[in-house]
């Protein structure tokens, strides 16, 4: 998606908003993005559990409380879930979590890239929350009007004491399903409001993880600009997409911005990475029996077009993955400030109730064997925090253009 077409796109993220909150996204540079992986399912019975050890403790405590506490008792789902969280808690893993159902669907879509939905935008106002219509998505095209006032999701009330996540999940849902909202609609002369019933089938809807444009005011040539925000099941489809067009439009190097970028799934980044590498270790995985896998590149898509890679603090997990091969390799110069410093992988089990635990499994190193957590990596061209590192980029890959032809740059009289 070039950024010229952005403003529409980033309105179609529809009831996710950015207020992602909690979840996948409410786990910011906290938690970093996790090098997602999706575990396969297991089957974990009481008799595994370590020898001598019981749950009778836990059982005891739980009566106590049900017996002897004074006030309103938590149900039986939040105390189970108090629990999980104790539990993981005692792992001193801040990259070991638990996520409850609601935000864990949100997550699912995040990583995914696209959902099932309606096209609207929600808004926190006094009276409630707001509906914003995209126009031709299916709320605008089902009646709902901007400023509606949303009351209802298919006989769950609405309430400002809501959430967006709680509201998203509720408007979210499989594809060409059907979804019934209530609004209420007060009309701009003042009139008397009036509720109404709307049916809405639910379409596919896409949040972009990459944007591009040329940047055509630079001293030769053409620069190839991509941003990249998150490793989703669509970057990479995305990533190829922006170098066929940046190169159809005459692009010749590249710079590729992952500021913010929080990482996402291990094999996104590696497929990324791939795409500028010919040959060579993207990253080695050391695993928690003690073994180590090595990820390595194959025949690349863009391996010869000077690159210039911008990170700064922000850029955690699966981004470092990718500069740090690219770094490693020689094959782009980083330019910005020091990365975040998050080289674990994380396995993500679905639980029996949608809920997710998310497990630190293994750490990566980069293809020289730098550790990456608690370290991140030093650029090789550093930004002063708070400026900007675009010019400085771009002077960069003009650079790296000149090296490459093996010319040096004269001045040329205007005619």
């Amino acid at each position: 998606m070039s950024i010229r077409n952005l403003p529409i796109y980033l309105v179609i993220l529809s009831v996710i908003g950015l207020a992602f909150g909690v979840g996948y996204i409410s786990y910011p540079l906290m938690h970093g993005a996790p090098e997602a992986v999706i575990a396969p399912p297991v089957d974990i019975l009481p008799s595994d559990q370590p020898a001598g050890q019981s749950m009778g403790a836990y059982w005891d405590a739980w009566q106590i409380l049900d017996r002897d506490f004074f006030g309103e008792k938590p149900d039986a789902t939040a105390r189970t879930y108090g629990a999980i969280r104790g539990m993981v808690a005692s792992f001193n893993d801040p990259y070991t979590y638990f996520v409850e159902p609601q935000p864990r669907e949100l997550e699912r879509d995040e990583l995914a890239g696209r959902f099932g939905g309606i096209g609207a935008n929600i808004e926190l106002s006094d009276d409630g929350y707001l509906l914003r219509p995209v126009p031709g998505l299916p709320a605008a095209e089902a009646g709902v009007l901007d400023g509606d006032l949303l009351l209802m999701v298919d006989n769950h009330a609405i309430t400002r004491t809501m959430s967006l996540d709680e509201i998203a999940t509720l408007v979210r849902g499989p594809i060409d399903s059907v979804v019934t909202l209530v609004v209420r609609r007060t009309p701009a002369d003042g009139g008397r409001a009036e509720e109404l019933t709307l049916s809405i089938t639910r379409a596919e809807m896409q949040t972009p993880s990459v944007e591009w444009r040329l940047l055509e005011d630079t001293d030769s040539g053409t620069v190839g600009y991509i941003i990249h925000t998150l490793f989703t099941e669509r970057s990479v489809e995305e990533m190829k997409q922006a170098l066929t067009e940046l190169q159809e439009q005459g692009a010749t190097r590249y710079i590729l911005d992952m500021r913010g970028n929080r990482g996402g799934l291990v094999s996104t980044a590696v497929a990324i990475a791939d795409l500028w590498l010919d040959e060579g270790v993207i990253f080695v995985e050391q695993k928690a029996d003690g073994s180590e896998t090595v990820q390595e590149a194959t025949a690349g898509m863009m391996v010869d077009a000077p690159l210039v890679v911008i990170v700064d603090g922000g850029s955690a997990s699966a981004a470092e993955i990718v500069a740090g091969a690219l770094q490693d390799h020689g094959r782009a110069t980083l330019v910005g400030e020091k990365t975040f410093g998050k080289g674990s992988v994380q396995l993500i089990h679905e639980l029996s109730d949608q809920s997710s635990l998310h497990v630190t499994n293994a750490q990566w190193l980069t293809p020289n064997r730098r550790p990456i957590s608690g370290n991140g990596l030093e650029p090789d061209v550093p930004i002063v925090a708070g400026s900007d590192p675009l010019p400085e980029a771009i002077a960069v890959v003009e650079a790296a253009t000149v090296a490459q032809a093996g010319t040096t740059p004269t001045a040329q009289a205007g005619n």
